[in-house]
């Protein structure tokens, strides 16, 4: 018998990295599916020690405390380029320049902190002071959010920043992340079928022999409970934004949550609660999951057609409306037990 036609056991393992679960789910014989797992644990834990800005040492805060051209390392780069391009493709929605916005809403501190510092404040209310960095320069109207604010001297892997340019990249690495791993086991390790979910940013791949995989979708509105729909796929990627999950109250009453709109350098005025992407590539669906929840409804579906693209993408609003864009003819096998609200066909 080959290995193709061997019937393996789906074997899963989780663990917490990037200050979110991950799960594993793969195909193999439980010594090669064992020392899979060490390895993508391994790799999340050293792209979070390349990029977090939680950590003191990392390379991207080294990066933003660097004046001048600095030295980076292969995946600093490629991530980097990879982010030039996408905030060409959301016309610079995505902007990763966004880390001071981010300090000055009061997500200083991983999330996981943010929600202790909050569960600690007395009383039931569940409050955050604010900061007060310096976004001035960014806020005039001549400040222009979608251009990149870094250079990089191509095929030597320097970089330099604009003057007081602090970079983030947490609205692509996790993606980044998934896609990169998964299609190492494949490649590298021949895994059959395997799934990689990193808080909801998902890579899957797998032979004819393996049934389809059925992707559950949180509700916004009660994050243990999942819609009554899901999403069946074979291979392909399937991420998922919003602003519930990482959400907190200022001292003042008000709320604020992570994604930032780089138009006003303020979390994003929005109705769209959570967006779900279905794809071929993890870190383009979380872009686009990311774009479609600052755009918001009025925009979102615009801003799709105007750059002729091909996903399938399902968002929730604040006033419990359900909206779909993309391919209409296979909603029901794709997105079976979902009935959107509002339908819109690919152009």
């Amino acid at each position: 018998m080959s290995r193709t036609e061997q019937a393996y056991q789906l074997l899963k393992f989780r663990f917490r990295a990037m200050n979110t679960n991950v799960e594993v789910q793969l195909a193999a014989g439980r010594e090669e599916a064992e020392h899979a797992a060490a390895l993508v644990k391994n790799w999340f834990e050293t792209q979070e020690q390349r990029f977090s800005r939680f950590v003191a040492d990392s390379e991207l805060n080294r990066l933003n405390r660097c004046t001048g051209w600095m030295p980076i390392s292969a995946a600093m780069d490629e991530v980097l380029s990879l982010a030039y391009g996408y905030m060409g493709q959301t016309e610079g929605i995505f902007q990763p320049g966004i880390s001071q916005a981010l300090r000055a809403s009061g997500y200083d501190v991983s999330f996981e902190q943010v929600q202790q510092i909050q569960l600690q404040q007395s009383g039931t209310a569940r409050r955050l002071n604010t900061r007060h960095a310096d976004i001035t320069g960014m806020q005039k109207d001549e400040y222009d959010y979608s251009r990149p604010r870094w250079i990089q001297r191509e095929g030597s892997r320097m970089v330099h920043k604009d003057p007081g340019t602090e970079l983030d990249l947490g609205g692509i690495v996790k993606g980044w992340a998934v896609e990169r791993i998964a299609d190492w086991l494949q490649r590298t390790l021949h895994i059959q079928a395997g799934l990689i979910n990193a808080g909801g940013d998902i890579q899957a791949w797998g032979a004819t022999t393996h049934p389809m995989w059925s992707v559950q979708v949180t509700d916004p509105y009660q994050e243990k409970r999942n819609l009554p729909g899901n999403i069946q796929l074979r291979k392909g990627a399937v991420a998922t934004s919003g602003v519930i999950r990482r959400q907190w109250q200022n001292t003042d009453g008000s709320l604020s949550h992570h994604l930032i709109d780089p138009r006003t350098m303020k979390p994003a005025n929005t109705d769209v609660l959570q967006c779900t992407v279905l794809g071929q590539h993890a870190s383009q669906c979380e872009i686009i999951a990311k774009t479609v929840c600052i755009w918001g409804s009025a925009e979102a579906v615009g801003w799709l057609n105007r750059h002729y693209d091909r996903h399938d993408v399902l968002w929730m609003t604040r006033d419990g409306s359900t909206y779909f864009r993309g391919n209409t003819d296979t909603l029901a096998e794709r997105w079976p037990g979902f009935d959107p609200d509002h339908r819109f066909s690919l152009i």
